[in-house]
């Protein structure tokens, strides 16, 4: 999840996934659409690629590249169980910390008073 989220998190990498949505293309079509060096586009296919955003194929001397449905897909699933687990969709209040019954906890847990106090 953390490789696609690094993945999306650049506005060029997010450019190129709108074009793959569309069509496939190669590296000189996306080099063209996006105003990019070569080596810059490179960077980015390998980022995605790796990602699992994109798949790419070979077809003689020439190298297509396509979004990947299924990472997607993946991804989605997985950020849809992590929004899950954070009980985003759940009404109910988080239980309250241990520190509001036990102000002496942080010293108990070994740690000075300020390290509770000081917001960061």
């Amino acid at each position: 999840m953390t490789d696609v989220l690094k993945a999306l998190s650049d506005p060029h990498r997010q450019s190129i996934l709108k074009m793959l949505a569309h069509q496939e293309m190669g590296a000189c079509e996306i080099i063209h659409s996006i105003g990019l060096s070569q080596p810059a586009v490179s960077h980015h296919l390998k980022i995605l690629r790796q990602a699992r955003l994109i798949t790419s194929q070979k077809q003689g001397k020439m190298v297509f590249y396509s979004l990947n449905k299924s990472g997607l897909k993946n991804f989605f699933n997985q950020i849809n169980c992590f929004l899950h687990e954070l009980s985003c969709f759940n009404d109910a209040m988080p239980r309250p910390s241990q520190l509001r019954q036990n102000p002496d906890l942080c010293e108990s847990l070994g740690f000075k008073a300020e390290v509770c106090e000081k917001e960061v």
